[in-house]
């Protein structure tokens, strides 16, 4: 993924807080409270989830359509994970302090933010599992825009498998420009046999990057565009 942000909120007075990588346990008791809950909200189908590594690093690559994708992405995986969030979101009341505690990895909209993607190879070398958003920001069409350089050089870089995903439905439990809905939805989550890591070279890596998208479209049944996600662009809020 690229260092540019996950997702594109309004956060220029919102000042970076201290991120301290630690993520609930398997069994601890916030993963046995709130992974029920979630899925009930979500009533939530996972597919393909034994391609997962239950143990090592490893990158789960997925399509980004909605702020909910990495609670639909931590619910499907039953090891702990680890996920790119925009520091705009820390913001929200009762809920928003808590999320680097929860394996956030805070981005600032806008910024070449090093010091996140530093977090993050330590992270892999500590054998984590990370989910990330190869398209760099949400998908406004539901079509897998073209990827950003930071997944496949973050994959080279240490070596570790890629698992594609998709996650489907995902906007109808939280549309962009929106707030999440009471009632949820039905969302299905959708995970590819995992992918060998490119070699550290440019060539490489835009063929993982190929390989990798169309991948990701076929899993969610759509189609590839050849345009990256804007930022900024649609009615996001």
């Amino acid at each position: 993924m690229s260092p540019e942000p996950l997702v594109p909120d309004d956060d220029e007075d919102v000042e970076p807080i201290p991120f301290t990588p630690m993520v609930p346990g398997a069994k601890s008791m916030v993963r046995r409270t709130l992974r029920p809950a979630l899925k009930a909200w979500l009533r939530l189908t996972v597919e393909g989830a034994d391609h997962v590594p239950q143990t090592g690093a490893v990158l789960v690559a997925s399509t980004h359509q909605s702020h909910a994708d990495s609670l639909a992405i931590g619910v499907a995986i039953h090891r702990p994970v680890h996920f790119l969030g925009d520091l705009h979101l820390t913001t929200f009341p009762v809920v928003g302090s808590q999320l680097p505690k929860l394996g956030m990895v805070p981005l600032k909209r806008g910024e070449a933010d090093g010091s996140a993607m530093d977090v993050l190879g330590i992270l892999l070398d500590d054998e984590a599992c990370v989910a990330v958003y190869p398209e760099g920001s949400r998908s406004r069409d539901g079509r897998v825009h073209r990827l950003r350089s930071g997944v496949a050089r973050l994959a080279a870089t240490h070596q570790v498998p890629v698992v594609p995903a998709s996650v489907d439905g995902i906007h109808d439990v939280w549309p962009i420009g929106s707030k999440p809905r009471l009632r949820g939805g039905r969302v299905t989550v959708r995970f590819g046999p995992a992918m060998d890591p490119p070699e550290p070279t440019p060539r490489s890596r835009r063929a993982f990057n190929d390989t990798l998208q169309v991948t990701l479209a076929d899993l969610a049944g759509t189609t590839t565009a050849d345009d990256f996600s804007p930022f900024h662009g649609g009615d996001d809020t």
